[in-house]
């Protein structure tokens, strides 16, 4: 096979295009002119600003237009009056060259403006790094969109004009190929082509200037910033550094300066790019590498060879290590040398330079030592190892059967028509056999949570669909981040990120609901209250009261631990009491409390293995399910961030972001933010919930827990233990891995941790594809996403959020993208995968079986914890079955029952605002009117206040809850009472024998009014009589809206301005930001 990559026929001639080196014009100056006019797009880049500052320190009074399609934020509105300060006049534009009208607009407004146009830098262009088989239309079509079609409207609509330059910014990928990168070679392979097509215009005095499309490699000051390690691998590798300023601008220069209408700059090793790139007859090897090496004469023995290869690398690591060779052991971990990510790197690359390999660092993650190591390479690499170590005769006669296929003349060249297409409907043979010894489904019937800038789960989904990053700078509320500020590397307690995902009213409770006296609310830690408040949402959210779990085995599982709550306690110098013992000091009395409250007898625990706590909760939930310790369980996470300790000993370890973004997969990885949340949802087996017609979000189909075991070091990631947990959650599971098309990621953002667990995951599926009776990927596609990139690591609940965020694409049948990810980690290598990067919203479609039929969406959330304990969940979408047979509809003739209580009038009064919200953003239908009411009313505890509407339609239930809130009177069949002051004439109808049967002639002849009556004046009333076995199914509704009271530390002053503040429900869908924050 020829290594040529452009190849053309015509007439049955074949023709090779081919690079030549052409000598610099040492005169070369540059081409600006005092007073000119210059168009830029995409000016807000990194190249575009390079160029731009370039124009205004060489010429005089000129004009710089710059374009891009984002509106200008405070960053670029900087670098603009730094332009102006250089003595330029500077404008931006926000526009898209790829719609012709602004195209054409553009150029129309500068000629109106200005009078001429000097010359037009296209440097505007889009990377959506994927390979080609999973790319998606849309994302071509991204790409394309600003090189292509941008560059033909802009040359149209500049045609009349007298330029002196049209410069197409290219890249290397256009000419020379780039994996992942497709469509964006592609762009530019037409942008250089176009050029030559522009340049022959200029011929017929059809176009006016100079036109160069120039294939720029990576440059130093670019928008792709590499670290020293990495630039030495190009180095190594492909004899390239990223481009200085100086070099390229000059670079620029010269190649204006030639007649050519397209130049490829490289900089760096001159004789080793020349091989790279240069015509020259270089002898290809007929057999690939593992075959090849068969045909080299082995004289050196595998003893030998492995002995050979063990004294370069002692050697190697001993002289980064400092350390005798002597001291270093074969099966000893490396890590316990001292070896580190930033060494690791070191290493890598010393071992390529030495023996010709392409090593990433995240081997030494999988092979831990050197004899590991070394078996490695003598399996994947022998051939080389045996040409480094060979004897000249064993080279001499390996090099004897190399055949050197003489270049002929091809017949005319075939073209073979695929008949897969990738926009095709996705179907496969189910490889799963299902019998009555599986496992048995668990249902999640209930959901709620609090995240960084979302109060709960609708304003969750709203931030992750618009692609929201809620990480702000620490509240003051929390402590005074420039307090603690400074360099964490020579000061003392000092550190330099000041950042986190921090949720709203993290002092807030309402102790009364729960009978807790607010004396003692101050002591309870946070975590506590948001555990109670949000475990009692979940359970409302479920369609369940408190009272319908009262002496159920109901279990507890929750991912919490120690806060520094306590700590506060000491610093102000406070006096212990005895409120602290259960308050602040065990973690345990948390989901001991709450199983207190609800009294509920199954398993109460507090789980606490660091970053996977809350999904190792899940895995113990569903154990004890299947093991009958319980038969529902609630189940989460909770994380709070109170005092700096933590911020200050994770940064000194490196393992935070210093710029305050969690970078998952991407090539700028430098760590991850904390965040705060509370996430819980409730568990129930799927044959009951189905039997009990719950409302189910989804379906845990397998749950799986290991430990990394001995890896470098206590803290460094297992990934051949993180490959073994996925392939036992899977086959648990029993499902066909083809059936998978979403993971998301544990994906903390740090450089070799995220690559890591790629490969892990790389590994399962590889091994579970082989399990099967096919073992070919190209038909699978398995999306890749992070939720800490939009609200940070939450630790503890870090696992949980994963969870409720695939519960809520399932729901809407979306992909939300995974931020900051343009640019992918160079050590992330997805091909021969099914994996991709989740880089843009997109509809999660279904694949369907042999026989055509849909298969239910599936998902998996991995949570790895700093200390090695790993968890897996497998998430199955649930499809109602097709016989349930539908409740009967309410009309105007055949009304319902609407109920709602609360604590007090105020929290009734918000009740009422909520559900009137609710119907307006989630539009119910009036088919759902008889699920409300029953939900209402079963799955509700009616308290003091209470209020009921009989109603017939959706409409006429938002008209009286609308007049009901805004304070009318006299609204029909609407009935309000208190308990408190109907207790004696309650005590009648108690006693009375006959009230039961005075009951069902009320609800047979359909006299709701007296059952609403009596019962908003606090008599019990059974429900379920009203619809027989012909009840309806449960409905999600908004829960409980409890009172937002401050509690703090006794007499603290902190968070004091908040004391009592009552937050009512908004009646309107906008949300008024956090002053300061970012995005939410």
């Amino acid at each position: 096979m020829s290594g040529d990559r452009h190849i053309r026929y015509i007439h049955g001639q074949r023709s090779v295009a081919v690079w030549r080196e052409i000598t610099p014009d040492g005169g070369a100056r540059h081409p600006w002119k005092d007073r000119g006019v210059y168009l830029i797009t995409g000016g807000a880049g990194a190249l575009g600003r390079l160029f731009a500052r370039e124009i205004a320190q060489h010429a005089q009074h000129v004009s710089l237009i710059l374009t891009g399609r984002s509106a200008p934020g405070a960053e670029t509105e900087q670098q603009l009056e730094e332009l102006r300060g250089l003595g330029a006049r500077v404008t931006y534009r926000q526009t898209d060259v790829s719609e012709q009208a602004a195209a054409r607009l553009l150029v129309q407004e500068i000629e109106a403006e200005y009078v001429q146009l000097n010359g037009i830098i296209h440097s505007a262009g889009i990377i959506k790094d994927n390979y080609i088989v999973k790319k998606t239309q849309a994302e071509l079509q991204e790409v394309l969109a600003p090189k292509v079609v941008g560059l033909e409207y802009l040359d149209e609509a500049s045609k009349e004009l007298e330029l002196d330059f049209f410069l197409f910014f290219s890249s290397v990928s256009g000419s020379l190929g780039n994996a992942g990168q497709a469509d964006y070679a592609m762009a530019n392979a037409f942008m250089d082509a176009y050029a030559a097509y522009r340049q022959t215009l200029t011929t017929f005095k059809q176009r006016h200037g100079r036109t160069l499309s120039i294939n720029w490699s990576l440059w130093k000051e670019g928008g792709m910033h590499i670290d020293a390690e990495t630039e030495k691998m190009l180095l190594q590798n492909l004899g390239m550094v990223p481009l200085q300023k100086e070099n390229g601008i000059k670079a620029l220069y010269q190649a204006l300066a030639s007649d050519k209408s397209q130049v490829l700059v490289f900089d760096g090793h001159v004789e080793k790019i020349k091989q790279k790139l240069l015509l020259s007859p270089v002898p290809k090897e007929p057999q690939r590498d593992n075959e090849r090496r068969h045909e080299i004469n082995a004289s050196t023995e595998t003893e030998n060879l492995f002995n050979k290869v063990l004294e370069s690398l002692v050697q190697i690591a001993s002289n980064i290590l400092k350390v005798s060779a002597q001291d270093i052991d074969i099966d000893t971990e490396l890590g316990e040398y001292g070896f580190d990510s930033i060494s690791f790197t070191v290493f890598a690359n010393q071992i390529n330079q030495e023996h010709r390999l392409e090593l990433v660092p995240t081997i030494f993650f999988e092979h831990g030592n050197l004899k590991s190591l070394i078996e490695f390479l003598l399996k994947d690499y022998r051939s080389r190892l045996l040409e480094k170590f060979a004897q000249p005769a064993d080279l001499a006669a390996s090099q004897a059967v190399i055949e050197v296929v003489p270049d002929q003349k091809p017949a005319e060249p075939s073209i073979v028509t695929r008949k897969r297409s990738r926009f095709a409907t996705r179907s496969i043979v189910l490889h799963e056999k299902h019998n009555e010894s599986d496992v048995e489904p668990i249902a999640i019937i209930g959901i709620s949570g609090k995240f960084p800038g979302a109060d709960d789960i609708d304003e969750f989904w709203k931030n992750l669909s618009a692609g929201k990053d809620c990480i702000t700078e620490i509240p003051g509320d929390r402590w005074d981040w420039q307090e603690y500020y400074g360099d964490p590397a020579t000061e003392v307690n000092k550190t330099n990120i000041k950042w986190g995902g921090f949720i709203d009213g993290v002092a807030e409770f309402d102790p009364l609901f729960f009978g807790i006296s607010p004396r003692e609310a101050h002591f309870i830690d946070p975590q506590q209250r948001l555990l109670m408040m949000y475990a009692w949402k979940a359970i409302e959210d479920a369609g369940y009261s408190a009272q319908a779990l009262s002496g159920t085995k109901t279990g507890v599982f929750i991912g919490t631990g120690n806060t520094g709550y306590k700590d506060l306690f000491y610093q102000a110098n406070l006096p212990i009491e005895g409120h602290a013992t259960t308050g602040n000091m065990i973690p345990s009395v948390g989901p001991n409390r709450l199983s207190y409250f609800l009294n509920i007898h199954g398993p109460s625990e507090p789980i606490e293995t660091a970053c996977s706590s809350s999904l190792v909760a899940i895995h113990r939930a569903v154990s004890a399910m299947e093991s009958g310790s319980c038969d529902m369980a609630i189940v989460g996470g909770v994380n709070t961030i109170l005092t700096p300790e933590a911020h200050i000993s994770y940064s000194k370890a490196g393992m935070l972001s210093k710029d305050g973004r969690c970078k998952t997969f991407s090539s700028h990885a430098n760590g991850y933010v904390r965040g705060e949340g509370v996430g819980m949802i409730m568990l129930k087996k799927l044959k009951d919930a189905e039997r009990d017609r719950d409302h189910i979000y989804g379906i845990i189909r397998s749950t799986a827990e290991n430990h990394g075991g001995r890896a470098n070091t206590l803290t460094s990631p297992n990934p051949k233990a993180q490959a073994d947990l996925l392939v036992t959650a899977y086959k648990k599971a029993n499902l066909d891995p083809r059936t998978v098309t979403y993971i998301e990621a544990h994906g903390t953002g740090t450089e070799l941790g995220d690559p890591i667990e790629i490969n892990g995951l790389k590994a399962a599926f590889k091994e579970l594809y082989q399990s099967t009776a096919d073992s070919d990927v190209n038909d699978h596609r398995c999306g890749l996403g992070s939720v800490k990139s939009n609200i940070g690591h939450l630790e503890l609940a870090a696992g949980i959020s994963g969870v409720l965020k695939i519960l809520l694409q399932m729901k809407y049948k979306t992909l939300v993208k995974s931020l900051h990810s343009d640019v992918l980690n160079p050590y992330i290598q997805l091909n021969d995968s099914p994996f991709y990067i989740v880089q843009e919203n997109d509809e999660w479609k279904t694949i369907q079986d042999g026989k055509g039929h849909a298969l239910p969406r599936r998902a998996g959330v991995s949570s790895f914890g700093i200390g090695g304990v790993n968890a897996h969940i497998v998430i199955e979408e649930y499809i109602p079955r097709e016989n349930e047979v539908a409740p009967a509809t309410s009309s105007p003739q055949h009304p319902v029952i609407i109920v709602l209580s609360a604590k007090n009038e105020q929290r009734l009064q918000d009740q009422a605002g909520q559900l009137l919200v609710a119907i307006r953003e989630r539009k119910y239908a009036d088919t759902d009117l008889s699920r409300i009411a029953y939900t209402l009313q079963v799955g509700r505890e009616a308290m003091e206040e209470r209020l009921a509407f009989i109603v017939g339609t959706m409409a006429e239930l938002e008209e009286k809850l609308q007049k009901f809130v805004a304070g009318q009177d006299g609204i029909d069949n609407l009935y309000r009472g208190q308990v408190s002051r109907n207790k004696d004439v309650l005590a009648v109808f108690v006693v009375d024998e006959d009230m039961e049967k005075i009951f069902d002639i009320w609800i047979s002849k359909r006299k709701y009014a007296r059952l609403v009556d009596l019962w908003v004046k606090g008599l019990h009333i059974d429900w379920t009589r009203l619809y027989g076995e012909d009840r309806p199914r449960r409905i999600s509704l908004p829960t409980y809206p409890f009172a937002r009271d401050t509690y703090w530390l006794p007499d603290a002053p902190r968070l004091r301005r908040t004391v009592h503040r009552v937050r009512r429900p908004r009646l309107a869908a906008t949300r008024a930001r956090r002053p300061g924050s970012p995005g939410c």
